[in-house]
C-alpha cells in the first residue's frame, strides 16, 4: 500500500486525487495507495477536503508526514508555493508529485530538479490532461498525417489571475503543445488583445505552433494539428485524474518519471517567454 500525504487544500485536485484512492465508490477507483494526510492553510477548507476524500488525518506542519508517507503530492494552486513546500520532502528522498505549474520561476524549477537528482528521487510535475485518454490517442494518430509542421493548442487563461497570472492555467495549454508537437521549442513572439494572448512559437525543426491562451473566452481546450491533412481534437477531461494520478503511482512504484525533467522545465520557461514577450514588443528566445 502507497501511502500518500497532500500538501495544499486549496485546489481541487486534492479533492479529486484523494477520492480516486480513498473511495472505493468512486467511478475509476484506484487500488494500492491511501491518501492518510492532508496539509492547507484553511481549517475550514481542511476539513471540507479531507471530509470529501476520506483522508483521515489533517496536520499542522507538513513535516509532520516525513517518515509516515512513501509518497507526496504538492497541490497548491500558486505555483510560487510550490518550491518551498516540495524541497523538504524531496531532499528527504520522498516521491513527490508537484501540480501544475511545476514553478512560475525556472530558478524555482532547477532547484527541485538539482534537489532530486541529489537525492535520487523520482520527481513529476504535469497538467493532467496530457494524459487524457482520446487525447493521447489523437497525438499518436498523428502519425498518418506526418510530417506535422504547424498546429494550434487553445485553452483559458487569464493574466491577472491571483494564483499566478498567466502561469496558473496557462499551463494546461503549453503542456498539451509540447506533448503534441515536441519539446524543440526555440521562440516566440507573443502578442495581446483585450485578455487574450497569442503566441507563435518557432520549433527548430520548422513547425509553427500558434498558442492561444484566452482570458475572456471559455473555449475548453483543443488542438489542431497540420501536416499531410488536418486533424483537430477537443480535449475530454473526463478521464485525465484519473490517468494522472496512475502515471504519478507507475513513477512511485518503478522510480521512473513519466515526464523528462528537462521538459517540466521547458513548461515555465515557455510561459515566462511569454511574459517577456508580451512587455518587450518582441521575439525571445525560450529558455537558455
Amino acid at each position: 500500500m502507497i501511502r500518500i500525504g497532500i500538501v495544499g487544500s486549496d485546489s481541487s485536485h486534492a479533492i479529486s486525487f484523494s477520492k480516486l484512492c480513498n473511495r472505493e465508490e468512486e467511478p475509476g477507483h484506484l487500488r494500492g495507495a491511501k491518501v492518510l494526510y492532508l496539509f492547507g492553510f484553511d481549517e475550514a477548507r481542511n476539513r471540507e477536503v479531507a471530509e470529501e476524500g476520506a483522508i483521515p488525518e489533517i496536520v499542522s506542519d507538513p513535516k509532520e508526514m516525513l517518515g509516515k508517507v512513501d509518497a507526496v503530492m504538492v497541490v497548491f494552486r500558486h505555483g510560487d508555493l510550490h518550491a518551498k513546500y516540495a524541497l523538504p520532502f524531496i531532499r528527504a528522498g520522498i516521491p513527490t508529485f508537484v501540480d501544475k505549474p511545476f514553478s512560475i520561476k525556472p530558478s524555482d524549477a532547477r532547484r527541485m530538479i538539482a534537489a532530486a537528482e541529489k537525492a535520487r528521487t523520482p520527481i513529476t510535475s504535469y497538467s493532467t490532461l496530457r494524459f487524457a485518454t482520446k487525447t493521447v490517442r489523437f497525438i499518436r494518430s498523428l502519425e498518418e498525417i506526418a510530417p506535422v509542421t504547424a498546429g494550434v493548442s487553445a485553452g483559458p487563461a487569464d493574466r491577472e489571475s491571483e494564483y499566478g497570472g498567466i502561469f496558473f492555467y496557462g499551463v494546461h495549454a503549453v503542456e498539451l503543445m509540447l506533448a503534441t508537437f515536441g519539446t524543440d521549442v526555440k521562440s516566440l513572439r507573443a502578442v495581446e488583445q483585450g485578455k487574450k494572448v497569442l503566441a507563435a512559437v518557432k520549433y527548430g525543426d520548422g513547425k509553427l505552433v500558434a498558442l492561444e491562451l484566452l482570458g475572456d473566452a471559455k473555449p475548453g481546450f483543443h488542438l489542431v494539428a497540420y501536416g499531410q491533412g488536418a486533424r483537430a481534437h477537443e480535449v475530454d477531461t473526463s478521464t485525465c485524474y484519473r490517468e494522472g494520478m496512475k502515471a504519478f503511482l507507475k513513477m512511485v512504484r518503478t522510480g521512473e518519471p513519466p515526464i523528462p525533467y528537462d521538459e517540466m522545465l521547458l513548461s515555465v520557461e515557455v510561459l515566462q517567454a511569454v511574459e517577456r514577450s508580451l512587455r518587450t514588443g518582441r521575439e525571445v528566445r525560450v529558455g537558455g
